[in-house]
């Protein structure tokens, strides 16, 4: 696509700015010595490289200095502990929905500078290293040089506390462009006042974190990564966090969502609570398809929305279903099944908008099942198990009432409830409108061929798929078992209608269980075990995925046939705490700490710790929710670790 007219000269880009002594100052950076500045910078960069000799990777944990080689400086102290405690972290502030103050907005004025001549709030260093941690190394480095060092100008001390970047052409990387992300950085704000918003118990640490700032500020800088946005070269400015509330609000919405479409004829996704999808509103997103709207709807009933919401007129979210269905807008909705009233009458709700929904040509439903942190409650909110039971128990009887998809969020809860065997490429629910939904194939079907190709696994079958929707095949035979008969279904790839779309959904209209566990994942493990010579393993996961993968490993020839023992452990989610339990959400403290129990609680040592890598895949620097890198559990523990790669399950 060709060059458009941008809103801001170069010379008026967003400024991007960081302060010197933000991170800096914690526990153990501070330099008393030489030796302190090497050990930091060396530090620093080991937190971003790993070294090799040759094509081998190489574990350094200190060094020498060239005029005193009888000494060894050790990089890491494995009795140091940078994890605060739940009773400092619960004081701290927490994320909160409202952005920056009406007071603080009128105060900064967009071009980067306060009223008073003062330059506006640097961003967070926190939040800029976990997309892009080389931002951080410069200001480690920066901090570092200044303990041991003034600067000067004209004979004269110059002082200090922050830096900006140069040239932002220097900052652009390959990136797969996707609208919706630039769409994130106009998120900063919400209209509702959710009872169950994930916000309201975020805890301070985490690095996914923005600061408070004016909404021009926030649009200067959508604009000025705008101009970098290039998806015909799949490149973009460096990636920040955007914000994750309400893009619908921002007042300079629109003007951004014309400039992304002229840049992009990419799917746009987008969060919203749906409070602005009126009339007009939803005529004039029909210019913008292909778009999918992920509508956090939570109850058809105008009083429990409100409720649950508070949301001052849930008619609109409400009525927005059939406006979207009648422009075309392919839409999913939310569900969080929280519990303000009887659990029959939650239930009874939860059917009901379903219900209402499935009217209204819905894409798939999400039934989010609920959590909260520690932070968000230091009581138990709900008794976990039984909730989640009941919950799950009443959506697999509502999906033999609608056709209506209905998945539920995390998806391994109910494998682990209900299915003995796990991983089956099982079908739970069709799109409508969709190539599968115009065949015969049914929920409850289970896969066993597709296009010839013997399936034995559900990623396996997700994975064919996806290459198939993506294909310009014309038609694909399916194989599937029914009530222990075989049949063959012949599915036409061109016969398709609403609420189906071939750019949102990616497996025909074929929705399963979840997404299952690669069994492929098997042999890159096999690799690591033999790499390291490993003979007692010890394999970390969550409480939901160990019984797929005592399962897969029992099934596996390699590791009967072998002489290695592999213990599953389970850490506990200490750090968010509540009724989070998901391995995903582990932070790297959380390792250490699961890493000391376990070495007090056994006589065998294990020879090699593995981890799979989806807690620290979000920011692709291997960092956790934190920012923390994962390097530090085997620093901290002494226990050899090794990263199993694989993709992180996000149903």
């Amino acid at each position: 696509m060709g060059k458009e007219k941008q809103t801001i000269s170069r010379d008026d880009e967003y400024v991007f700015r960081y302060e010197i002594a933000e991170s800096h100052n914690r526990k153990g950076m501070q330099c008393q010595s030489r030796s302190d500045l090497l050990r930091n910078h060396l530090q620093n960069i080991l937190d971003m490289v790993i070294p090799c000799c040759g094509d081998s990777e190489v574990k350094i944990d200190g060094f020498k200095l060239m005029n005193n080689r009888g000494i060894v400086h050790r990089l890491y102290n494995q009795n140091d502990n940078d994890f605060c405690t739940a009773e400092n972290e619960i004081q701290e502030i927490c994320l909160t929905n409202q952005g920056a103050s009406e007071k603080e907005e009128n105060r900064i004025k967009s071009d980067g500078i306060e009223k008073d001549g003062r330059p506006h709030p640097f961003q967070s260093i926190k939040n800029a290293a976990f997309y892009e941690p080389t931002i951080e190394f410069i200001q480690r480095q920066i901090g570092s040089l200044l303990d041991m060092v003034a600067l000067e100008k004209n004979g004269k001390v110059v002082d200090v506390d922050g830096f900006r970047l140069k040239d932002l052409s220097r900052w652009v990387e390959e990136s797969s462009c996707d609208p919706t992300d630039v769409l994130g950085y106009l998120a900063d704000k919400c209209n509702c006042d959710c009872l169950f918003c994930y916000n309201k118990g975020c805890p301070p640490s985490i690095a996914l974190q923005s600061p408070a700032r004016s909404r021009e500020d926030g649009f200067r800088e959508v604009m000025t990564r705008l101009r970098y946005f290039d998806p015909s070269a799949r490149r973009s400015l460096f990636t920040s966090l955007g914000t994750c509330f309400e893009a619908f609000i921002h007042p300079r919405f629109k003007e951004v969502l014309e400039e992304i479409r002229k840049k992009s004829d990419q799917l746009i996704r987008i969060n919203t609570n749906a409070t602005t999808l009126t009339e007009e509103m939803v005529d004039y997103l029909s210019r913008f398809n292909p778009l999918h709207l992920d509508i956090s709807l939570q109850s058809s009933s105008a009083a429990r929305r409100q409720r649950l919401m508070g949301d001052q007129n849930p008619q609109v979210a409400i009525r927005s279903l059939s406006l979207l269905k009648d422009a075309n807008i392919v839409y999913d909705i939310i569900i969080v099944p929280w519990l303000t009233e009887s659990l029959d009458e939650m239930l009874d709700d939860m059917e009901d908008t379903i219900c209402y929904a499935d009217e209204n040509q819905v894409r798939l439903v999400q039934i989010s099942l609920p959590g909260y942190s520690r932070y968000f409650s230091k009581e138990e909110l709900f008794n976990h198990d039984f909730h989640w039971e009941m919950i799950t128990r009443r959506i697999r009887d509502i999906r033999t009432k609608f056709e209506t998809p209905i998945i539920i969020r995390p998806a391994v809860y109910e494998e682990l409830l209900y299915y003995d065997h796990k991983n089956l490429p099982e079908v739970i629910g069709v799109v409508q409108g969709s190539p599968a939904a115009c065949s015969d194939l049914k929920k409850g079907d289970l896969l066993t061929k597709i296009g010839g190709n013997a399936i034995r696994n559900r990623p396996q079958a997700r994975d064919l798929l996806s290459i198939l929707q993506r294909s310009d095949m014309d038609s694909i035979t399916l194989e599937i078992s029914r009530q222990g008969r075989r049949h063959e279904l012949l599915i036409d790839l061109t016969r398709f209608s609403y609420p189906y779309s071939k750019k949102v959904d990616s497996h025909l209209g074929i929705v399963f269980l979840g997404t299952g566990l690669k069994t492929s994942y098997l042999e890159s493990l096999q690799s690591i075990i033999e790499e390291r010579k490993a003979k007692n393993i010890l394999l970390l996961t969550s409480v939901f995925i160990k019984p797929l993968l005592e399962q897969i490993i029992s099934e596996s020839p390699f590791f009967r046939e072998r002489d290695t023992h592999i213990m599953i452990g389970v850490p506990p989610n200490r750090f968010f705490g509540g009724n989070i339990c998901m391995g995903d959400l582990l932070i790297v403290q959380d390792f250490i700490d699961y890493l000391q129990d376990y070495a007090e609680s056994v006589d065998t040592r294990p020879d090699l710790v593995v981890i799979p890598s989806s807690p620290f895949n979000v920011s692709g620097w291997n960092r956790d929710l934190t920012g923390r890198v994962y390097l530090d559990i085997e620093r901290k523990t002494g226990v050899p670790v090794e990263i199993l790669e694989c993709q992180t399950i996000y149903d």
